[in-house]
């Protein structure tokens, strides 16, 4: 009889974790490997095993899912979350549940230590069996240089671009000072930054305009995933040096930045409305309080309410969602409700681009919402 195990990983298992999430994405362990994509997280001193459910049969490792904890804060209220990462089964093993027990457990322990959402990357179907959804309102912007030849007759300005080292602490201070000055981030802790920076091989760059930093922005391959000035008036300036510096790229923004997408609205070669992550949301009343409070920053909400029952992984909520003179609220409610939604239609109707039910349900919905839900490369695992 083979003895199992299904639990947390352990410290002294650094080795043998590493050599297993390597093998079963085909990564060779030195021109590719996790160590690499996100130095963030797979260090031997973060514990990246501790943060993983693993399941083990007479001692050999079979299948991991990586859980690791983020906090967000969006106009002050602080989400406690977990991204999903490194999804792993031996290929020898493959249909024998391993996986999907894991993912389980992975949830189950989300919702009973009080966390407000999770966030993966993966294939739709996959994870729709573990409450996960596509959402998170974004656009992809698509500019090069005949557009900016059209629009200002060129590229050229006095705007310099730098790429950010390890070693340059003044840079680092100023981009974590420009990122965690806006009304939406993800805590990005201080001595973590560079190698949270650099995720998925990404560069940081930043941008001066006679000697001071204007702003910064994340090159990851072909495109812009993070870009960020210290005042509107600049932006333009700091896509003319990229222009000049890559030709053509594209750029995805959320949707909580209209300052940027109507500079972009009017220059760009397209704009296309896309999903940013898959999601479970295990409170729905602090994150939709939360990114409805983001969206009355930049949007007018119209007065009106909506009561709805949402069925989700960790427990029902029935939430009155109100805007009076312009100002949201969320609170929890009792009796009638205008809707009844379980776990992914919730998620598509408060949170994506596209849910025929919120179309089907008022026009109150229907102008609330999707609302901003958003987490930048830089954050993911």
């Amino acid at each position: 009889m083979s003895n199992t195990y299904f639990g947390r990983g352990t410290r002294e298992q650094f080795d043998e974790y590493m050599h297993f999430i390597n093998y079963v994405f085909g990564f060779n362990g030195r021109s590719e490997d996790f160590k690499g994509l996100l130095p963030k997280i797979y260090k031997y001193e973060l514990e990246p095993a501790v943060n993983s459910f693993i399941a083990m049969e007479d001692g050999r490792l079979l299948a991991a899912v990586g859980a690791f904890p983020f906090t967000m804060n969006v106009c002050g209220i602080e989400l406690r979350g977990v991204g999903i990462g490194n999804v792993a089964s031996h290929p020898y093993y493959a249909g024998e549940g391993y996986m999907s027990r894991l993912m389980t457990m992975a949830v189950e322990d989300m919702a009973e230590n009080g966390y407000d959402l999770a966030v993966l990357g993966g294939q739709r179907q996959r994870y729709n069996h573990f409450s996960f959804e596509q959402a998170g309102p974004q656009y992809s912007v698509s500019l090069d240089k005949k557009n900016m030849k059209h629009a200002f007759g060129g590229c050229d300005n006095d705007v310099e671009m730098h790429e950010v080292h390890r070693e340059d602490t003044e840079l680092l201070d100023r981009i974590a000072e420009i990122y965690s000055s806006q009304p939406y981030y993800q805590v990005r802790e201080r001595d973590k930054l560079y190698d949270i920076l650099t995720t998925w091989h990404s560069v940081p760059y930043i941008f001066t305009k006679q000697g001071e930093c204007i702003g910064y922005c994340i090159f990851m391959g072909n495109c812009v995933s993070e870009i960020y000035s210290t005042d509107d008036k600049y932006f333009t300036e700091m896509l003319k040096a990229i222009i000049k510096a890559r030709e053509s790229m594209t750029f995805y923004v959320p949707d909580f930045l209209p300052q940027q997408l109507r500079i972009f609205e009017r220059i760009c070669d397209s704009i296309s409305p896309c999903t940013n992550h898959m999601f479970s949301i295990l409170s729905y009343k602090r994150v939709i309080d939360a990114f409805l409070r983001l969206k009355a920053t930049y949007a007018k909400l119209p007065d009106g309410k909506l009561t709805a029952i949402i069925h989700g992984r960790a427990g029902d909520e029935k939430l009155c969602i109100a805007v009076n003179r312009g100002v949201p609220s969320v609170c929890e409610t009792e009796g009638e409700y205008d809707i009844e939604l379980d776990e992914l239609e919730a998620v598509r109707f408060f949170f994506s681009h596209f849910s025929m039910d919120r179309r089907d349900c008022s026009p109150f919905a229907e102008c609330v919402f999707p609302l901003p839900l958003f987490e930048y490369p830089a954050d993911a695992v």
